[in-house]
């Protein structure tokens, strides 16, 4: 769904061709906040071709390139954009983090090792936070930087109190 309303979006902006949006989706503004596959882009356009979202305009060539094929969102590709971005708003989580699955299996674990897996999460976390917030000025949306920043705080907030419960059942690392 992500890939599908990322590339509606951009297509309502201006015609694009595939090396284009994937040269959006991959820079500093949009690469951190949207892991997209090149080859996903142009299996999208096809798709959306087919599905009378988006239509073929023409080629567009540069000097000593191939030629690209030009992409333009049509009326029923604006209306599927609409609803869409309705439509995420009311999207949580749809499918599990792998984590999901390491929190119902923490009897795996011995108290140490789930204490190291805990305290590596939140390294990684704060590691993660603090680059969100190295990248903010360069996002298309300072919206999307507050709820990342909100989650990111959130999910620390928890681990800390996730190991200080750890910490004091079994005991504080030595």
């Amino acid at each position: 769904m992500t890939t599908r309303l990322l590339i509606l979006w951009l297509l309502a902006e201006q015609p694009q061709h595939g090396y284009r949006l994937k040269a959006i989706l991959t820079d500093s503004g949009f690469a951190p906040w949207f892991a997209l596959e090149d080859a996903s882009i142009y299996a999208m356009l096809r798709s959306l071709t087919k599905q009378g979202l988006a239509r073929i305009t023409g080629e567009e060539q540069t000097k000593g390139r191939p030629a690209r094929t030009l992409y333009k969102i049509t009326p029923e590709g604006r209306r599927a954009l609409k609803e869409g971005l309705t439509e995420a708003f009311t999207i949580v989580h749809p499918r599990p983090e792998p984590i999901h699955a390491a929190l119902a299996a923490t009897d795996e674990f011995e108290p140490a090792q789930l204490r190291d897996a805990l305290a590596s999460r939140q390294i990684i976390v704060n590691e993660r936070l603090a680059k969100v917030r190295t990248q903010a000025p360069a996002s298309p949306s300072q919206s999307l930087v507050r709820r990342e920043i909100a989650l990111l705080e959130a999910e620390s907030s928890w681990l800390n109190t996730e190991l200080n419960n750890h910490d004091q059942q079994w005991g504080a690392p030595t």
